[in-house]
């Protein structure tokens, strides 16, 4: 059943305190978890060679991680629906801070790969779930703005997280930058626990909204058919695309410009940190402008498609020319481009998703929405690594798999742009049976 306070944040026109407080919980934790994910990329080149992995076996590192991220955010999105989002967040959160503990102690190829298995299928239903959390105390007008200020924390994060954890890396070892990233995770989750709010509180609720209506309660049988249905297998599928790209940035990227454009010290730095810079940029202003015009369309398609499907094809051709250009400024800058424009699907996605789902099934979508995109982390980078171990030289190697994602991001990004059309007011969350609760 759709509870009051629900019902409340979506008819209300503002973010009640306590979704302001939800909202930038979630900002940190987002903020985590992109640390505790590239953490492994920025120690990439010192751990293959203390541990002397090949790139096949580091393409298995990175694809190990996401083995059960998509069942583990299907599964735990469902049991939040039940057991109460705040519960399950901090369970997870706990258990990224003692694997990056654990990872302190690993001294072989296979103990790595079981920890990187558990932290994934820890994390695996983070940002489903963040979503699912922040949508149940946003208005619909402002739930695009409301779910990228969740998401930038994932961009804020790679880039804070790149020269932060390079220079525990460089000054000290991996093993220090493991352990701070531990106690970042156990500081947090006291916070969350003792803290956040599982909602907005009924009396901030009762300010801010107007007299909501009667809820529908919405069967099983409706809910299944919606996971199959063109809209959001393709809206899946171009989030898929992003995802491509986005887990070879966090497994390949640092390795791709130390051994492809020879960059080092703080050109490194730089050059890891830029795209995350634009991409938050461009999540806040275009969602911004999204739902601006959803306040004056209420059109789903104008405010949201419309914007995506050119932004994710842009980015597939720039990943393209990245690899043809010779200056390292124009491959940065390129890249700097593809990365924060393929982004805003995976914040309008979740915003589209709102007008086809309940709130009491927001847990449920959320999640399998990831766990479809997740997929992409499970191949990419095991692709990646096959790829660029048997090429003739490493160039050659990372610019075939660039030309491999940006073929697949290309051709979904066009179905979404062309094949997405949801149906106007196809799932109110409320009706007008009756003017009284």
């Amino acid at each position: 059943m759709i509870t009051m306070e629900e019902m409340k944040a979506h008819t209300s026109s503002k973010i009640t305190k306590s979704g302001w407080a939800t909202i930038g919980f979630l900002f940190f934790l987002a903020i985590i978890n992109v640390a505790d994910k590239s953490i492994i990329g920025l120690a990439s080149v010192p751990i293959m060679k203390e541990l002397g992995l090949t790139p096949a076996q580091w393409g298995l590192v990175g694809s190990a991680f996401f083995w059960f991220f998509s069942l583990s955010a299907v599964l735990v999105g469902a049991l939040s629906d039940y057991v109460g989002t705040k519960k399950v967040i901090a369970v997870i959160s706990s258990i990224w801070a003692v694997v990056q503990f654990a990872t302190v102690f690993v001294a072989s190829f296979p103990f790595l790969l079981v920890t990187r298995i558990i932290l994934g299928a820890g994390e695996g239903p983070t940002y489903g779930l963040s979503m699912a959390m922040a949508s149940k105390c946003l208005p619909k007008d402002k739930i695009g703005t409301g779910l990228t200020l969740v998401s930038v924390g994932n961009t804020v994060g790679a880039a804070v997280a790149a020269p932060v954890l390079l220079f525990f890396i460089t000054s000290y070892s991996w093993h220090v930058a493991f352990i701070f990233m531990g106690a970042i995770g156990v500081v947090w989750t006291l916070l969350w626990i003792f803290f956040a709010k599982d909602r907005p509180s009924e009396a901030e609720a009762e300010v801010a909204a107007p007299k909501p209506e009667k809820a529908i309660s919405v069967p099983w049988s409706e809910f299944l058919p919606l996971l199959l249905s063109k809209n959001f297998l393709l809206i899946s599928l171009c989030a898929f695309a992003s995802y491509w790209f986005f887990s070879l940035e966090l497994s390949w990227f640092p390795n791709y410009f130390e051994k492809v454009r020879g960059m080092d010290g703080n050109m490194l730095k730089i050059a890891i940190m830029l795209p995350w810079i634009t991409t938050t940029i461009s999540q806040l202003f275009f969602s911004n402008i999204s739902d601006r015009l959803y306040q004056k369309t209420r059109n789903v398609v104008k405010s949201r498609v419309l914007i995506v499907g050119p932004m994710v094809v842009i980015a597939a051709i720039s990943y393209y020319l990245t690899t043809i250009v010779s200056s390292n400024t124009a491959a940065v800058a390129l890249l700097c481009l593809a990365t924060a424009f393929r982004s805003i699907i995976l914040v309008l996605g979740p915003a589209i998703l709102t007008d086809t789902f309940a709130p009491k099934h927001y847990g449920k979508a959320q999640g399998s929405f990831t766990a479809i995109y997740y997929l992409a982390g499970i191949i990419a980078p095991f692709v990646t690594g096959l790829i660029v171990q048997n090429a003739a030289s490493p160039a050659e190697g990372f610019h075939t798999a660039f030309h491999v994602g940006s073929v697949i991001m290309i051709v979904l990004g066009l179905l979404f742009w062309f094949g997405v059309r949801p149906k106007k007011n196809s799932s109110s969350l409320f009706t007008n049976v009756n003017n009284d609760i």
